[in-house]
């Protein structure tokens, strides 16, 4: 009986291994699907058959398409840091705990660059399913919702060091942040204007120090 608990122990770091496999080629395969066919026009089974597994199987690691997209949200707000919400990230409260505002503002310029490079083409196929399909505006807002959420505990951070005018509220500050850090405005520089990642960084981490903290500085270096 031990024995056999031990091997049943011994392999199912393997199992788990094969299960975050599949799991990715799923993720992997809707995803280039959703960019080429779009939301609406790819099936299930059809993302089965791109990943090269079978079509249950796909229900039975997402349940519904609009699961396998929550996920691909997810993954790319995440990356492969595991599956709790951003602001318990190591990452993310690291950041916060950055004591010069300045530089905590850098930092959460460079991880929404992460973010934006890793989710701008979810973000894009979400926008564009949601206009068909309530449901699918309804997760995009609860995305909205989330990331609001997350761009106040930055403003909380700042607040807690007194870099922040006492004039502008809480909230404002959040919006500022939540605004300038936008998918949109990501996409509107990189993709339509053709700025390289390290331009749009430079450039959020710059308008962010200047429209956020209370001793503005007189130039944009860093």
């Amino acid at each position: 009986m031990a024995e056999r608990q031990s091997k049943r122990r011994y392999h199912s770091p393997q199992r788990q291994q094969q299960a975050e496999r599949t799991r990715r080629q799923i993720l992997d395969a809707a995803r280039r699907l959703f960019a080429a066919r779009g939301y609406t026009a790819t099936t299930l089974p059809a993302i089965a058959e791109e990943a090269g597994v079978a079509a249950p199987t796909v229900t039975a690691v997402f349940g519904t398409k609009v699961a396998l997209l929550h996920a691909l949200i997810q993954m790319g707000v995440r990356g492969n840091a595991g599956q709790a919400p951003l602001v318990q990230q190591p990452w993310w409260q690291d950041m916060l705990a950055e004591p010069d505002p300045r530089q905590l503002l850098r930092w959460f310029a460079g991880i929404n660059r992460q973010i934006q490079q890793r989710s701008a083409d979810i973000y894009e196929i979400t926008r564009g399913a949601a206009t068909a399909e309530p449901e699918i505006a309804q997760l995009l807002q609860a995305q909205a919702v989330r990331r609001r959420d997350d761009t106040r505990s930055v403003a909380e951070a700042l607040a807690q060091r007194g870099a922040v005018d006492r004039e502008e509220s809480l909230d404002r500050t959040a919006d500022i942040l939540w605004g300038l850090s936008s998918a949109s405005t990501y996409r509107l520089f990189v993709a339509e204007c053709n700025w390289s990642g390290d331009q749009y960084e430079e450039w959020l981490a710059s308008a962010l120090i200047n429209s956020c903290l209370v001793d503005r500085p007189t130039s944009s270096a860093g």
